[in-house]
């Protein structure tokens, strides 16, 4: 007996369904983390998942409403030399020169994670574009988990500079869904996705014994995957790369720079 082949719209409607729920799941496990994690006083990674949410939800608003593009590109381009400089200044050296056999390995590991997750979302289509957005997040919330669990002391500047490209992500998922009539709430999953990773990585921490290098290394090497993946989009999206967009890559860099080099505890 043959069966009638299901239509492209009722597939799409059972997937929103679908991704619908997933969200609900994120959004109550996301509350759960949260609540564990201020018992174990681990509030710097709850500051730091909030933020990381608020800043997506932020950039996904901006893009409903009338703004000028280059003012997002403007943003895009701070935020990438943020975490670039981050990654570079603040995190690869206590892979690389700390820790060098381990921390040579996390940096291989951390540029293949940010290339898998670039190609996840290669295809262009919101489904594509949001399942590779919500696994960053995810391996970025993991990798913020594992510094702040392994360095306490670790500066709020180096999470805030890591995290700040998610409000161009925000902006650019959104408009993307809302071109190919996906839901826009779906940006909820790479919202929550860092949190979601920092608080499970956080209060497993004790029962996971993972080598301090492997951390910072793949850290690195995803967050610096990461920036120049935005700083290449910025460029093909608004224009080939203007020099305000570049100063502004610069400053971002620059402020965190300073802002390690002059905090207590170094980064």
């Amino acid at each position: 007996m043959s069966t009638k082949p299901s239509s492209p719209g009722l597939n799409r409607t059972h997937a929103a369904l679908g991704t619908g729920s997933l969200c609900v799941l994120a959004t109550l496990l996301w509350g759960v983390l949260v609540i564990n994690g201020m018992r174990h006083g681990l509030w710097s990674i709850v500051g730091l998942s909030a933020f990381g949410a608020v800043a997506f939800c932020v950039g996904a608003i901006v893009s409903l409403l009338p703004h000028h593009a280059r003012i997002l590109a403007y943003f895009d381009a701070a935020a990438a030399g943020a975490m670039l400089s981050a990654a570079l200044l603040l995190v690869a050296p206590h892979a690389v020169i700390d820790h060098a056999e381990t921390g040579l390995l996390g940096l291989l590991v951390g540029l293949g994670a940010g290339a898998l997750l670039h190609r996840t979302g290669a295809r262009n289509d919101g489904l594509s574009i949001l399942t590779a957005l919500s696994l960053h997040s995810l391996g970025a919330g993991i990798a913020v988990g594992a510094l702040y669990t392994a360095m306490p002391t670790l500066s709020w500047a180096v999470g805030i500079a890591i995290l700040g490209h998610k409000a161009p992500a925000g902006y650019v998922l959104t408009r993307r869904l809302q071109s190919v009539g996906q839901n826009r709430l779906f940006v909820v999953l790479p919202a929550l996705g860092t949190g979601l990773g920092a608080l499970s990585i956080a209060i497993m921490q004790p029962a996971i014994a993972l080598p301090v290098g492997l951390i910072f290394g793949a850290a690195a090497g995803l967050f610096v995957y990461v920036a120049l993946a935005f700083v290449a989009a910025g460029a093909t999206t608004v224009g080939r790369g203007g020099a305000a967009e570049w100063a502004a890559f610069a400053m971002g860099g620059i402020v965190i720079a300073i802002t390690g080099a002059v905090t207590p505890h170094g980064i």
